[in-house]
């Protein structure tokens, strides 16, 4: 099901073409169709009829597609309430990938308030031909709602069912603003700069909800199945929300941080954790009381679960983890450290705005100056050989976790370009292929450890690896954009043959890198092969890698928070 059907990707939405976004498709047109063919010559009789008895002939057809429109409007608000960020039963039964779930959600939203829009410019259309001949047509269609007549709604009617019936163009307006400043914040330079805002506004779809059911009382019926869903999925936020997490904050150096901390194992029961990459929502009250971001973790969850082959009987076998046993997840990040610009003596516009951010909040809570003393080797933070890496005891929240669809398992060579911190997915992806490589090398997965040295060469090249001709994914390749003045070993790679992480320093005099030269190159070390390429970095960057994997017509995936 998640396999394109069509490999170039549409004008509009910049998404490729799934089966199961076909026949999503094809489902909500034939719906709305359905609801065309039910209600339109039915409203249009009904108006005409209405404006007939009172001698009125124009506007009859507006107010038919009035009505059309808010049944449109009706039955899109359910399905945009329906719970998208997790995998749900929903999605599940159906085998609707999340990408297709995200792409339905976004493109019904923008659909349900062009519909909003449409339905109140109608209404405005039809204002004028209500007063071409206001005295005839007030008694049968009154202008706050003409759906009832004069002497249903108030001022006709002046008991508290008239003035709700007449409440009914005020409360559509209110809904309109709600709706509009949800679609302001869902523009990408909103959404992934400011990423709370458009979190916290999405909360005003509440309101949304409790006025629009005031508008049209049919709204209820058609949003009841999706409300439902919508507020199991908040319950199950909150629940998660609710509990503090104890968590180790470590400085690794030149600014990067790793959190470690327990996740219950029962966050996985009903997830898809087939995927390599997923991600959480951390909140951190010690920081923000308000703020909660979104973060990939570094740690693969699938391996938590997986069940390898006895080397002697080839009997299936569970990994020896206690099923109560919590899973270690890890997050790393950077400190965010912009160039200072002096406004007056000793002072420094940007670097007070990056200090009130909320990474560099959690990061100052560790004194990282120590990190950046260089020890004689030092491999790991648990190495009693080494000076320990300096840590603090923190605890936080964590909501999660969401799994992106991706699946390098099934190419025989995996490139992850990335820069900056989008390393982050590329030592999941990494650790998913240690786990499978060690699942077929029985006698190196006695042991899981959580850091190594990276497999890097002088040169940036590695050995020849022979590997079993029965496993699809035989090599995993690391290419690492980094600041020079940032770069630092991270110790989270382990030596497993055919994985190989190659750092690209770049600043002063170091040119970047070729996108396109080096996909080629390493494409071409198993010539033949299918190739996929992880991309995740600031946009300029995927924006690079996109264009030469499809000028290599290369599969890829763009990791970018959309």
């Amino acid at each position: 099901m998640q396999r394109h059907l069509i490999r170039g990707q549409l004008t509009l939405l910049g998404k490729s073409v799934t089966l199961s976004g076909l026949l999503v498709v094809v489902w909500v047109l034939s719906l709305y169709g359905i609801i065309t063919g039910i209600w339109w010559l039915r409203l249009q009789h009904y108006f005409a009829k209405r404006g007939q008895q009172g001698g009125i002939t124009r506007g009859t057809g507006a107010l038919a597609a009035i009505a059309l429109t808010g049944h449109y409007a009706d039955v899109t608000m359910g399905m945009v309430l329906l719970p998208v960020a997790r995998h749900s039963a929903l999605a599940s039964f159906f085998r609707l990938s999340p990408s297709t779930t995200f792409a339905f959600h976004m493109v019904q939203a923008y659909l349900l308030f062009a519909l909003v829009l449409i339905h109140g410019s109608i209404y405005a259309s039809w204002i004028p031909v209500y007063y071409h001949d206001e005295r005839l047509t007030r008694a049968i269609f009154p202008l706050l709602n003409p759906t009832y007549l004069h002497d249903e709604v108030w001022p006709g009617l002046r008991s508290s069912l008239g003035v709700w019936r007449a409440s009914l163009v005020f409360s559509g307006l209110v809904t309109a603003l709600i709706m509009l400043a949800l679609l302001i914040t869902t523009l990408p330079a909103i959404r992934r700069k400011h990423f709370n805002v458009f979190y916290f506004t999405h909360l005003l779809s509440i309101l949304a909800v409790i006025v629009i059911c005031l508008h049209a009382s049919t709204m209820f019926y058609c949003i009841a199945p999706g409300l439902v869903m919508w507020l199991l999925d908040w319950s199950m936020r909150v629940y998660e929300l609710s509990g503090k997490v104890d968590s180790s904050l470590t400085a690794i150096g030149k600014g990067w941080f790793c959190l470690t901390l327990p996740l219950p194992r029962r966050r996985l029961d009903g997830c898809a954790c087939h995927s390599p990459l997923a991600h959480f929502h951390i909140h951190h009250s010690q920081s923000s009381i308000r703020e909660i971001h979104p973060f990939t973790t570094i740690t693969h969850l699938a391996s938590q679960k997986i069940m390898t082959p006895s080397s002697t009987s080839e009997k299936v076998v569970a990994l020896s983890v206690a099923e109560d046993e919590p899973i270690m997840v890890q997050f790393l990040f950077r400190k965010s450290e912009p160039e200072p610009v002096v406004v007056s003596a000793g002072t420094s516009q940007r670097g007070k705005k990056a200090s009130k951010q909320w990474t560099n909040k959690v990061a100052n809570l560790v004194d990282d100056t120590a990190a950046d003393i260089p020890p004689r080797s030092r491999t790991s933070s648990m190495d009693p050989e080494n000076r320990p890496l300096p840590s603090r005891q923190t605890s936080l929240r964590l909501e999660g976790p969401y799994f992106t669809p991706i699946d390098p398992a099934s190419y025989n060579t995996v490139i992850c370009l990335v820069a900056g911190t989008g390393i982050t997915g590329a030592v999941a992806i990494a650790a998913a292929f240690s786990a499978q490589s060690a699942a077929r090398r029985p006698d190196t997965s006695q042991s899981f450890p959580t850091s190594e040295e990276p497999v890097t060469s002088e040169h940036g090249h590695s050995d020849q690896v022979s590997l079993s001709e029965l496993q699809t994914w035989r090599r995993c390749i690391v290419v690492w954009s980094i600041r020079e003045s940032d770069y630092v070993k991270l110790p989270f790679f382990r030596d497993t043959p055919g994985l190989e992480v190659r750092p690209h320093l770049t600043g002063k005099d170091r040119p970047r890198i070729d996108m396109k030269e080096t996909v080629d190159e390493l494409r071409m070390m198993e010539p033949g092969g299918s190739t996929w390429v992880y991309l995740s970095g600031p946009n300029a960057f995927l924006e690079a890698g996109k264009k030469a994997c499809q000028a290599l017509n290369i599969d890829f995936f763009s990791a970018r928070w959309s």
